[in-house]
């Protein structure tokens, strides 16, 4: 395993058990010992799971559940002393993908921490598209060429989604134009013409020779299927 989990909790002694069961597990780990250092350390690094203290000094584990929102790509397991069902309740409709008491068993962490990496991998990878080079992650928004984000105008972005969905799909210049702008179109209108030249040069290696959107002339265009 490659994953990396983040260990956010204010006891030293608790860390460093989770720590080593999880290392154990062949899994990569660093530690938080508030929720200031967890802040600081996902802005710059990516992780793969958090394991996060409620009841902490400053910074409490609600409070960096609340600045990370819902706009995470990380699932998150909830550690509390607080163990009524009420609380593990609340905890969860905050955003906690889990939630264990303390005092709990290291090895039931680690389980609960696979079973949701096994989940959580499981909805990457139906949220991601890949065609050739170009992925779209549908969760985020965003399309990716050479896992670097493309910088995309909302038709382009819609264009391209379009197209993603059905790779090898001819559309025509009426059903590209009624689809994204919901209304009628005009023999003479360029519109269409203009959209694609900004997105091939924004996706093609070479937008004069383009491979990936091809004119299929009489007809209209198409994303090329690749493997």
């Amino acid at each position: 395993m490659n994953e990396k989990i983040l260990i956010v909790d204010d006891n030293d002694e608790i860390r460093n058990i989770i720590t080593l069961y999880l290392e154990n597990s062949n899994f990569e780990v660093f530690e938080a010992n508030n929720g200031k250092e967890a802040l600081d350390f996902i802005k710059n690094k990516k992780i793969s799971l958090m394991i996060l203290d409620i009841m902490m000094p400053e910074v409490d584990g609600i409070e960096v559940l609340k600045d990370i929102g819902n706009d995470r790509s990380f699932p998150i397991i909830f550690l509390s002393a607080r163990s009524s069902v009420k609380d593990k309740i609340e905890g969860l409709y905050l955003g906690a993908d889990d939630y264990l008491a303390k005092p709990f068993d290291p090895a039931e962490l680690v389980a609960r921490v696979i079973a949701l990496l096994r989940r959580s991998n499981r909805m990457l990878d139906n949220n991601i598209i890949k065609i050739g080079n170009l992925s779209w992650d549908k969760y985020k928004r965003l399309i990716y060429k050479n896992k670097n984000v493309l910088n995309l105008r909302s038709k382009e972005y819609e264009l391209l989604t379009m197209f993603m969905t059905t790779p090898g799909k001819v559309f025509t210049k009426q059903e590209i134009y009624e689809n994204l702008w919901q209304s009628y179109y005009f023999e003479d209108d360029n519109t269409i013409m203009v959209h694609i030249s900004n997105l091939r040069e924004k996706i093609e290696d070479n937008p004069k020779s383009p491979t990936k959107i091809i004119t299929i002339r009489g007809l209209g265009y198409m994303l090329r299927k690749e493997e």
